[in-house]
């Protein structure tokens, strides 16, 4: 275990120690037994504990050898649990039976990157319920006037509704880290709030909307029409002001901003 010590500091690792958070996970994801899960970076086991005691069956993804190796042996034998060693960034998420559940403290350091590749798996995931670091739930489940509302909370409501459960302080892990925890749940949409014939189009027109955070929206995007007359016939259409900042804007309102820009050019 001193071995694991060493490449826990060096990697910057905090774990998990309270079993009532992992339990209340369990409990928030409203999962029903006996359903499939993948839980992506176990650690040294503490959710995946709870995810099998509550009767699910279990497919973890590590990266880190030592603690692969140590999971190896703290679950032997337990035929419910398959271990994979992988990074969760290459792992191909329709290589295990679907649909399945994600229930997961994710590694912080790329926990958006993780995220965006299961949005671009939703036809094998039935839902998220995932740890984070507390500043990127926040983003990612942000509400149009939310400080932290931005692109990736737009990006995210286009494929889930979004829901922030609870707060996790820093002195359930070990070691204790810097930043405060939430847990999230992402549901998948059978149909997204706005129609459009690109979503990576719309993303990158949402992206530059946000560019300028502080700018307002003419300042921001007004060039992209052919006038700044056609710019505000766009904005009367949405049903919003020329002037209004990007953070108080919803996803619909995006939606029809974008959908008039690609009927003008």
């Amino acid at each position: 275990m001193s071995a694991m010590r060493g490449k826990q500091k060096k990697l910057g690792q905090c774990f998990l120690v309270d079993e009532s958070v992992t339990h209340r996970i369990v409990t928030e994801a409203s999962v029903g037994s006996g359903a499939k899960i993948l839980e992506i970076g176990p650690g040294k086991g503490i959710l995946t504990r709870a995810l099998l005691d509550a009767g699910f069956t279990v497919h973890a993804i590590e990266l880190d050898r030592l603690l692969y190796d140590y999971l190896k042996k703290e679950f032997a034998g337990d035929d419910r649990l398959t271990l994979e060693r992988c990074n969760a960034l290459k792992f191909d998420y329709r290589s295990i039976t679907a649909p399945y559940h994600v229930i997961s403290n994710l590694p912080y350091s790329v926990s958006v990157p993780i995220i965006n590749k299961l949005l671009e798996n939703l036809d094998v995931v039935a839902s998220m319920t995932l740890m984070t670091q507390a500043e990127v739930a926040k983003r990612l489940t942000a509400q149009p006037g939310d400080s932290l509302y931005g692109s990736l909370s737009v990006h995210t409501a286009y494929y889930c509704k979004t829901e922030l459960l609870f707060n996790v302080p820093p002195d359930v892990f070990r070691p204790k880290p810097k930043v405060e925890s939430s847990v999230i749940r992402l549901t998948p949409l059978k149909n997204p709030p706005i129609e459009t014939d690109s979503a990576d189009e719309f993303f990158r027109f949402v992206k530059s909307s946000f560019l300028h955070r502080r700018k307002t929206l003419k300042n921001n995007i007004s060039q992209m029409w052919h006038s700044v007359e056609a710019f505000y016939s766009a904005c009367e259409l949405a049903g919003i002001a020329p002037t209004i900042r990007p953070e108080e804007i919803s996803i619909q309102e995006f939606g029809a901003l974008f959908s008039d820009l690609v009927r003008k050019n």
